[in-house]
């Protein structure tokens, strides 16, 4: 955190307020968090700097503190924000390839890919294509140089993202024009560039609203007009996306061809450009194949990012995009090679001194395939229910693992199709979850005031029933009316009389632990309808919320009733992907004293990747399995069935699962733990009957209302 007297901008503190505005600005719900967040996901952005989106979200930097003033630094901030919200607005992940232009003559229909993306053995109109990952993939297969193809691109798409916001918002348009001015300034002089990245240059000061002194190369003049009336157009109002590509094309298919040698400084020109005449001086070029770059792709240097704008992912970002159906049947059969080749062809080339290095950046390609594998998961898990190429090794394929790495557990699995354990077969890593700050713990309890006063007068309504009045005892605080009477009439009739005529409260201690344990798989990312009762509506502050979110508000008020009967309990997550990375996150373990920290870290509990349950339910049970007390629970709030890389797909799969499943609350209940599972998926009688035997289960219809209905169901099941 930055020293009390520090001109540095916090994210944390100003959130809200940000979110807020985008709020305003684009009239959608957009989360914002920590650019550490995305960074740390290792699926593509690589800036830890620069403000970001993936479609969704924005990400932003935790700290500004690039100028010497507070509001300088804010101002940043800001501008950095409402250009990230603009591509979300104004459909920068929207694109569609057969969808037309509204500046141009359309040429992407026109275009063909370079050999390598069609079959050599069709003629031109009956090529056939390799199916893309994106749209947007299918845009950049037309160009020989992707390298290129993108930085045009980004220049164009952002210069009219700029020109839609500073039309539509003139309120922060003056902000825009500061930062554009001191971009400006930073910018190299195109007279130390070779020529096709002079002109690059050339555009990049274009779409930052410089039109007056541009150098050029004296024999591009001709060029770079005609680059100027393609950017022009970009800022016309109603421009798209599309537009955007189709200026990429032309100004691609000028610059390709380009021997990418310096000039002298007298072989350049100042120029100006009248944006009207520009926007009427348009020239369209047509071609059934774009040029290859001349020269070699690694001689090929971007040009320098501007900072306001950011890191700009398109194709990463429409990738992660929410899928329909079709989408989703597309996407199913994705392998990590084809991811490891789209995100290849997103890294600036190096040169490098050795190929050690190569290999080196290699493995990092295939790191960060493999965990956006992880992330499309996550966000779509009903990805798995389809049928998968076969990849270079299945789950069946490997043997028993081992706990090699710290806070790592290793669980056996039960194969109910050849009626045993898999021994030693899934690995799961403790993990305790990562602090955030209080925003959603407080947010709950206030959002939910009613409500949590509400469960907090239930609860201590318990502490009464246990203190038990004890009676007929030879001494107490107090005689027992009922055996004093007795007595009395004993001593009529000439029968001696029991002594024990008094009573006392006697305390009866409520020895219980439960553990809580939260289904974080990426289907609780999915929204939600408005909440149905129990307080205010959090939708009005919140933007709308997902399930997960339900989820955790169910679990503050829990926690903060538990806390006022003094039952022991924890609270952890539970995801992961695959057997080997069984993923078990600590919220607040059954030993930890409630403190601000644990309220902390629900502000960093989100949907993350798949539902392997049975290690999960094993893990939680061995952790209750220590606990010296006289009852022992286990909750589990799921929003559906169990699933995971060859744990759950088609077929007989589906029952692998559940039956697995099934065995480990067995196993638990052999311990002396209850268990119970709640779970809002409405479609849930169809697998919980063979799931749950005879254990008890809750099948929630209304999502909304599970703050209010576990405290309801605790209560009743641990008294």
């Amino acid at each position: 955190m930055p020293p009390a007297d520090s001109t540095a901008v916090e994210l944390a503190p100003l959130r809200e307020m940000l979110r807020l505005y985008c709020r305003a600005l684009s009239e959608r719900a957009i989360d914002l968090h920590d650019l550490k967040q995305l960074a740390d996901k290792e699926i593509g952005w690589t800036n830890n700097h620069a403000a970001t989106s993936d479609g969704a979200a924005i990400f932003l930097p935790a700290v500004i503190e690039r100028f010497e003033a507070r509001a300088d630094n804010f101002d940043f901030l800001k501008v950095a924000l409402t250009q990230q919200a603009g591509h979300i607005e104004f459909g920068s992940f929207e694109f569609e390839f057969a969808r037309a232009s509204t500046r141009f003559d359309d040429l992407r229909p026109r275009l063909r890919p370079p050999p390598q993306y069609h079959d050599h053995d069709h003629g031109h109109e009956g090529h056939h294509e390799e199916p893309s990952l994106t749209e947007l993939t299918r845009f950049f297969r037309l160009f020989p140089s992707k390298r290129l193809a993108l930085d045009i691109f980004s220049l164009a798409e952002s210069a009219r993202i700029e020109a839609r916001v500073m039309g539509e918002y003139r309120g922060i348009a003056g902000l825009y024009e500061i930062l554009r001015r001191r971009a400006l300034g930073l910018r190299p002089r195109a007279v130390f560039l070779p020529a096709r990245e002079a002109l690059l240059e050339f555009t990049a000061r274009l779409g930052l609203g410089q039109t007056r002194g541009l150098e050029i190369p004296r024999r591009h003049a001709e060029s770079a007009r005609r680059i100027a009336a393609w950017v022009a157009r970009l800022g016309a109002r109603g421009a798209t996306v599309e537009d955007a590509a189709e200026a990429a094309l032309r100004i691609y298919a000028l610059l390709a061809p380009i021997d990418n040698r310096g000039f002298p400084e007298d072989e350049f020109a100042l120029i100006d450009i009248d944006l009207e005449d520009a926007r009427r001086d348009g020239i369209d070029i047509s071609a059934h194949a774009l040029p290859r770059m001349a020269g070699r792709d690694s001689e090929y240097l971007s040009p320098q990012p501007v900072d306001y704008r950011g890191e700009f992912r398109p194709e990463l970002a429409q990738l992660l995009a929410p899928t329909g159906v079709n989408a989703r049947e597309q996407r199913k059969a994705l392998t990590a090679d084809e991811i490891a080749d789209l995100l290849r062809s997103q890294r600036v080339p190096k040169r490098r001194a050795a190929e050690e290095e190569g290999e080196e950046q290699d493995a990092e390609t295939r790191r960060m395939a493999h965990n956006l594998m992880r992330e499309l998961l996550r966000r779509d898990p009903r990805m798995q229910s389809a049928e998968r190429r076969p990849g270079a090794q299945s789950d069946d394929d490997g043997g028993p693992l081992s706990a090699t790495q710290p806070h790592s557990f290793i669980y056996d699995e039960w194969d109910f199709a050849a009626e045993r354990y898999r021994k030693r077969w899934c690995r799961v890593y403790e993990k305790t979850m990562a602090m955030g700050d209080l925003q959603f713990y407080r947010d709950t309890l206030r959002d939910h005031a009613g409500l949590q006063q509400r469960i907090r007068r239930e609860f201590e309504q318990v502490v009464p029933e246990i203190y038990r009045k004890e009676k007929r005892l030879p001494d107490g605080p107090d005689h027992d009316l009922d055996a004093a009477i007795e007595a009395i009439a004993d001593l009529r009739i000439g029968v001696s009389p029991s002594e024990k005529i008094f009573w006392r409260h006697h305390k009866i201690e409520r020895d219980v632990a439960v553990a809580f344990l939260l289904d974080m798989s990426g289907s609780t990312g999915e929204a939600i309808g408005r909440a149905a009762g129990g307080g205010a509506n959090p939708d009005a502050a919140r933007g709308h919320r997902r399930i997960i979110d339900v989820e955790k508000e169910a679990i503050v008020l829990m926690m903060d009733a538990l806390e006022a009967i003094g039952d022991r309990y924890g609270v952890y997550g539970f995801s992961g992907h695959g057997r080997d990375n069984c993923e078990f996150y600590v919220i607040k373990d059954l030993g930890e004293e409630f403190s601000l920290d644990i309220a902390k870290r629900f502000g960093r509990i989100g949907p993350l990747h798949a539902t392997r349950m049975g290690p999960a339910i094993r893990h939680a049970a061995a952790k209750l399995r220590l606990e010296q007390t006289r009852s022992k629970f286990l909750f589990l709030i799921s929003d559906g069935r169990p699933q995971d890389r060859g744990y759950s797909q088609e077929g007989s799969d589906k029952g692998y699962a559940l039956q697995d499943t099934r065995r480990a609350f067995l196993e638990a209940r052999r311990e002396g733990v209850h268990a119970f599972c709640l779970t809002v998926d409405k479609d849930g009688n169809d697998y919980l009957r063979a799931m749950m035997d005879d254990f008890s289960y809750e099948i929630l219809a209304d999502v909304s209302l599970l703050p209010e209905r576990l405290p309801q169901l605790y209560k009743k099941l641990t008294t």
